[in-house]
């Protein structure tokens, strides 16, 4: 059933049902999972608390409908770092930003608005009930364990409601502020779209709550919302807010105490394999495995009745490696043990399929070589990112497959594809890609498989590293910002940097050498360039400015000179007009009939 998409959408977690019958109407559909019997108590709530998990670690699957990529992908692609290298209609602004005008009914944006929002209805009648409701059964063993539960849950709900509104924030600038579960009987037509400092002030509450409620890492681990990843988002909040000295005083506790740090030696399941400590992380990302650096982890599903075990549950391989398989070179491979499976051996003696929706700019992979560094970075090392590519020989002994002139088929060369003059596919398959979300199915007949099936990173202690760093430079104390900066490139194994060299863009490229294919790049440049009432759209903010300096694709201006030396026109990020936050989707705007919603400045009105 088509989803509707606006912000009255009521949870559909609420309204399922396992059977119907003749006497539904006047039997208790007690087996029925319905909220008015669902959250009755503490088990009840927590199935629904794991629903949200669910939602939130869809980020890295894919769209309901209308679309082939991933949601995260949406909060990075058209960014300094990323360009699309495959045609996806529905995301075009991704190589050129000036037409993401097009995109005022887009099914991106639809889901977007519409996925989050069903979030935050869930969060808030989660919130709601909970403290509300005196006969919940919060089943402790005391009054304390009671209480415990409850805050507990409600933290969680409240911490979910705050990562749907930063989304929210971020793509769409000043959306509606719902803190009330929607039903039948309040449904509105007359929502406004409250400011951004209102609603972050919202959330500012709902993460403090999470602070003062959420252990380090819930029931033991890093696969709930914790305190570690609430006090993360808190920083950034306000950082957002211009309020430096809280973000550092809500990080101190994290970045400076002893619960988690880096990962500074091999550890985890991979630690016997050829590797380096940088990649052990995303290849053992719990802490119950040792892990003490990653703050959030998305669990793989629950097991399936299936001989291969588990289903899928994200894309973020698909979106971020390259389609390698694709190259001449790759595609005549043959085997005489593995005929008509030469592409599935291929795939899983190279970490798996990808189908680079989102290509690394040749730009950003040039940030490794600052200082001369590029050599001794394990970030950018051959465990790291894709810099050669292999097969079996007849001997069953593994050998690197070469191009033409006996090179490796990867590298940093530009083709003229990537600067042609109107939108179409790219393609570029030489260009190196990460290793951070490798992963082969233990089923050789799943090896070429989009899906992902393994545990995956969802945030790490270096991004509470880099706001830290970021707020005590705001603070005026740079050498204090420059060493947990160099806390990080001493991991990774290079140079160290003085308090002299220590600005925003240092710490936006380091930023790029760490968590490339993490996070959510856009969302960290629209923050910086509307950093104490900046307009995004200012051509000469960071977000304007560096995706020209280092995404040589989407970055394009008129009568500049490509990488090829050929003549480029403007692909808008040289124009005011050009918009940068998300347009407000058509389909809310046309539900809310009382009251007349504007759209972002640069779109089409209606």
């Amino acid at each position: 059933m088509k989803k509707i998409l606006f912000i009255t959408l009521l949870l559909a977690a609420g309204i399922f049902s396992t059977s119907c019958s003749k006497d539904f109407l006047i039997e208790k559909p007690v087996d029925e999972i319905y909220s008015n019997n669902l959250l009755v108590n503490y088990t009840g709530f927590y199935s629904m608390i794991s629903a949200e998990r669910g939602l939130m670690r869809n980020e890295h699957g894919k769209f309901s409908s209308g679309t082939a990529i991933s949601p995260n992908s949406a909060f990075n692609g058209g960014s300094d770092l990323y360009f699309g290298n495959q045609r996806i209609s529905t995301a075009t602004w991704w190589n050129w930003p000036n037409l993401i005008v097009q995109f005022t009914d887009g099914s991106v944006f639809e889901n977007i608005f519409g996925d989050m929002y069903e979030m935050i209805n869930c969060s808030n009648m989660i919130i709601n009930r909970a403290e509300n409701n005196p006969d919940i059964d919060w089943e402790g063993n005391t009054a304390a364990q009671d209480e415990i539960n409850k805050t507990s849950i409600i933290a969680q709900a409240k911490f979910y409601r705050a990562w749907a509104y930063r989304h929210l924030t971020y793509c769409f600038g000043d959306v509606p502020l719902s803190l009330e579960k929607i039903t039948g009987s309040n449904y509105r037509t007359d929502w406004n779209r409250d400011s951004v400092e209102k609603v972050r002030e919202a959330m500012i509450e709902d993460l403090t709550y999470c602070v003062e409620h959420l252990g380090w890492r819930t029931d033991g681990n890093n696969t709930k919302p914790n305190q570690a990843i609430a006090r993360t988002y808190l920083a950034e909040t306000y950082l957002a807010m211009n309020n430096p000295q809280k973000a550092a005083d809500v990080l101190q506790p994290l970045c400076e105490g002893a619960d988690y740090y880096l990962m500074t030696s091999r550890f985890g399941a991979n630690a016997s394999n050829p590797g380096n400590c940088f990649i052990d992380v995303f290849r053992t990302p719990l802490y119950s495995d040792g892990n003490f650096e990653v703050l959030y982890t998305f669990m793989n599903a629950e097991e399936e009745s299936i001989p291969y075990g588990t289903t899928g549950v994200c894309e973020v391989r698909n979106m971020y490696k390259n389609y390698y398989s694709y190259l001449p070179e790759i595609s005549s491979l043959s085997h005489p043990d593995y005929e008509g499976k030469s592409v599935k051996l291929f795939w899983s003696l190279n970490g798996g399929k990808g189908a680079t929706r989102l290509a690394v700019s040749i730009g950003a992979w040039k940030l490794y070589e600052w200082d001369n560094q590029q050599n001794n970075d394990i970030r950018y090392d051959e465990h790291s990112v894709v810099k050669h590519l292999y097969f079996l020989d007849n001997n069953n002994n593994t050998y690197e497959v070469l191009n033409k002139n006996s090179e490796p088929l990867i590298n940093l060369n530009p083709t003229k594809a990537m600067f042609a003059t109107s939108e179409g596919t790219i393609k570029n398959y030489t260009l190196p890609s990460t290793k951070k979300w490798d992963n082969v199915h233990s089923n050789f007949e799943r090896a070429d498989t989009d899906y992902s099936f393994n545990n995956v990173s969802y945030m790490r202690l270096s991004e509470a590293y880099f706001l830290y760093a970021e707020a005590l430079l705001k603070l005026g104390r740079p050498d204090e910002s420059a060493l947990w900066i160099n806390k990080i490139r001493s991991r990774a194994n290079v140079s160290q940097i003085n308090s002299s060299e220590v600005t925003i863009d240092f710490i936006l490229d380091e930023r790029a050498r760490e968590l490339l294919c993490e996070g959510q790049r856009r969302h960290t440049l629209m923050r910086l360039s509307q950093e104490n009432n900046g307009d995004e759209r200012d051509i000469n903010n960071y977000f304007k400015r560096r995706i020209r300096t280092y995404n040589e694709v989407c970055g394009q201006i008129d009568g500049g000179t490509s990488m090829l030396g050929t003549a480029t026109v403007s692909h808008g990020t040289d124009q005011y007009d050009v918009p940068v936050l998300f347009a407000i989707p058509k389909v809310f705007i046309d539900s809310n009939t009382k009251v007349k919603i504007e759209q972002n400045p640069g779109y089409p009105t209606y």
